[in-house]
């Protein structure tokens, strides 16, 4: 696919719409307030391929207990990954506390990308979302919006091609990203879910997959 021939009113179309439809349905959940940068950092974690519905209680628990990496390392309590059903991410989750307790967590991308268990969408997600800088975020659910909306097709490689990455470069505003960035997840949620929510889509007037 070529990038640059995506008109440009089709991305401000979509860029305008769906921040303004984010602002109206704003998921409210508490990991979107944190003032706490490890616990930012463990919400996205945390939600990573995981429901937040199911993520809720335990990071709210996580909170409650532990204010930072060293609190955490300083007890012996089960991983919280445990309880979600994520057994193989709770020694990385172990490793990355460690070295947390003896730095400080970096908002760099470069260097966050260096810490164990920190991948692009971690990364890129903390930093627009919890720190204030601009970073597109691609994840699967993200790729099939695009893939749906600009008529072209998607699979397990998508979100790795340097194309896609353009466009997500294009679509991310530099001013509203935080706003953008959220209403994408929150659109890719309730809306355009595997099983489309076509008819009560704000996008469908422009969207190819109709």
């Amino acid at each position: 696919m070529l990038v640059n021939h995506v008109p440009d009113n089709k991305i401000k179309y979509f860029r305008r719409r769906t921040i303004t439809w984010g602002k109206k349905n704003f998921a409210d959940f508490p990991w979107r307030h944190a003032t706490n940068q490890w616990h930012a950092l463990v919400a996205e974690l945390m939600l990573q391929r995981t429901k937040a519905e199911q993520v809720l209680p335990e990071y709210l628990s996580f909170c409650n207990t532990y204010q930072s990496p060293q609190e955490y390392i300083a007890s012996s309590a089960p991983s919280p990954f445990i309880s979600l059903g994520l057994h193989w991410r709770s020694e990385t989750f172990k490793k990355l506390a460690e070295v947390l307790a003896h730095r400080e967590l970096p908002l760099d991308k470069s260097q966050l990308l260096q810490l164990p268990g920190i991948g692009d969408y971690i990364a890129s997600a903390f930093l627009s979302l919890h720190v204030g800088i601009r970073e597109p975020i691609i994840d699967s659910n993200i790729v099939r919006l695009y893939g749906r909306f600009f008529g072209f097709a998607t699979d397990g490689e998508t979100r790795r091609k340097r194309w896609f990455i353009e466009l997500a470069e294009r679509l991310t505003p530099a001013r509203n990203f935080k706003d953008f960035n959220y209403a994408v997840i929150d659109l890719t949620r309730t809306i355009c879910k595997p099983k489309p929510l076509c008819s009560k889509c704000l996008l469908k007037r422009k969207c190819s997959h109709l």
